[in-house]
Order: structure tokens, then sequence, then C-alpha cells
């Protein structure tokens, strides 16, 4: 499951009149605020094309106008948002070219997180670490029930590419997830991709607990590579 980090929003009151807006965007409630936005939209809480309100975020986020327009545009040149004339925010919406390049992107760092993981194998806690992953995968529930799944399935790739130990990688794979569309993605998978994907996982795992890089590499792009042969069968993609 994915690590949700508390979040607060430290803003200067005295910068804001009563109706919101602020004389200057607050950069550090800026980027708070994108922050809880980005969530949303990967978690599905916000779908692709939903218009963003800007009072709702105003209210809910407690900052001012300025800023969530700042935040607006950070999202923007991270790809989650599109800003239109006189219709302010929207969550964007993939093509399906989109979703062949971030899958093709994908495929190469996530094999390159999982070489960097079985490199790392020898490292204290990590061994322990994936027979906790791997264990997840054996279980009837994981492979039966779409939400456990989903669940798992995140937690795991995750679990890799943080244990590979490169914070620049993190950072490169972060806004490479597939914002919105979880959920049309888990209804497509029948009960035998679910299997498959499960025994994807632990072949995975095996090859990096045996510290076999470039196994590891190239069963974790196998895995992404099909993903993204089913991901242009979502729902709701811009041809």
């Amino acid at each position: 499951m994915t690590t949700r980090k508390a979040i607060s929003i430290d803003t200067e009151r005295a910068d804001r009149p009563a109706n919101g807006n602020e004389r200057t965007p607050d950069k550090k409630a800026a980027k708070y605020a994108a922050e809880i936005i980005r969530l949303k939209i990967l978690d599905g809480m916000l779908s692709p094309g939903q218009r963003l309100i800007e009072t709702d975020l105003m209210a809910e986020l407690d900052v001012g106008r300025s800023t969530i327009r700042e935040a607006f545009l950070k999202l923007e040149a991270e790809g989650f948002v599109e800003l239109r004339h006189q219709r302010g925010a929207i969550v964007r919406r993939m093509t399906r070219r989109d979703m062949a390049e971030l899958f093709e992107v994908r495929e190469r760092l996530e094999g390159l997180a999982a070489a960097l993981c079985a490199a790392n194998v020898g490292r204290e806690g990590h061994r322990a670490r994936l027979r906790e992953l791997r264990e997840v995968w054996k279980q009837q529930s994981v492979r039966r029930d779409s939400l456990a799944h989903m669940a798992s399935n995140v937690e795991l790739h995750q679990g890799i590419i943080v244990l590979a130990g490169n914070q620049r990688l993190i950072r490169l794979l972060e806004p490479l997830q597939v914002p919105g569309y979880r959920m049309q993605f888990l209804d497509m998978l029948d009960h035998e991709q679910r299997e498959q994907s499960a025994e994807d996982h632990i072949a995975i795992l095996d090859a990096i607990l045996t510290g076999d890089a470039g196994k590891a590499e190239r069963l974790m792009r196998e895995h992404v590579r099909h993903a993204g042969k089913l991901a242009q069968q979502i729902p709701g993609l811009i041809d």
C-alpha cells in the first residue's frame, strides 16, 4: 500500500486578505497544496477530465487563490493537470500515445530499479523486506480480490524502487504512475491475469533475492511491458 506522509500547510494569514487572495503566493504552501492534489489524482479521487474548483480547494487546504494557482502551475509542469483559458485547471486526460510512452520509460527505469535492488540485496534488512513482499503474493486473497491485488501491486513496485537505493530514480518514477486510471486498469484484470501477475512478482523477487541483477531487470521489464499493453485498453484514453 502506498505510504502517505502527514502534510501540514503553514501559511501567513497576515498575507492573505479575507477574500482569500494573497498579495503573493506562499511558495511553501503551494508546494504542499500541489502534493495533496497530486496524491488525490494518483489515488483516483480526482478523475481524468475533472475540473479543479479553486474555491473548493482554497477552503479545503486553507490557502489563498494565488497559492492554489501556483500549485496548478507546478502540477501542469509535471503533466498532472491542464490549464485552459476561461476553464481553469482540469485533471489531464491521457492519450494512448501518452500511455505507451509512459510505460516505455517505466519499463526501463523499473528494470533498472530491480537490477539495483538485486545488487543491494545484501544490505541490512533488505532480504527480510523482500521476503515479506514475496509472502504476500502466495496468499489467495491477493490473487482473488482485485482491490487487494492492486494495493499489493503498488506496495511491491514501490518497495523495489525504494530498496534500489537511488533517490534520483525514485524522483524520476514518482510522476510516472498512471494518474487517475488505476481503477479502470483494476477492472480490466480477470482472475487469470491476476494469477499471472502474482507469478511474475514472485519470479522477480526470487531473482532479486538471489542477487541476479540481469535476470531481475529482464523479468521486471517483461512484466511492465505486458502491463503497458493492457493499459492501452483502458476506457477513457484519447485516441
